[in-house]
């Protein structure tokens, strides 16, 4: 799915469902989702104690869910943004990404 039509499917969704709540209350879920996802990566990795069905797939859903509904309250456009980001990455840390991860390889960091 396109960005713009997940933004859009989002805001409709959000339009009939009761509106926005404001940004800070959108963050606040924000976090607990990225929560939702470090916990489903802790059971998958064996760092939490008591083994629990996991769906990294959904967590991250939602997660993507919650950021277009902070990105729409924001006037954000997610595509762009996202365009933006990997111009920016890609002039300020290919070098350094390369050497991380040949490093990583080597048993390095």
């Amino acid at each position: 799915m396109e960005l713009s039509t997940l933004q859009r499917r989002v805001d409709t969704w959000i339009r009939e469902h009761g509106g926005y709540w404001d940004r800070f209350q959108i963050l606040a879920r924000l976090t607990e989702e990225v929560g939702e996802v470090a916990a489903v990566l802790q059971r998958q990795e064996g760092l939490r104690p008591r083994p629990v069905e996991t769906d990294l797939e959904d967590e991250l859903g939602d997660l993507l869910f919650t950021l277009a509904v902070l990105a729409n309250a924001s006037n954000v456009d997610l595509g762009r943004a996202a365009g933006r980001v990997l111009d920016k990455y890609q002039a300020r840390d290919a070098a350094a990404w390369k050497e991380a991860s040949a490093e990583k390889d080597e048993g390095g960091a």
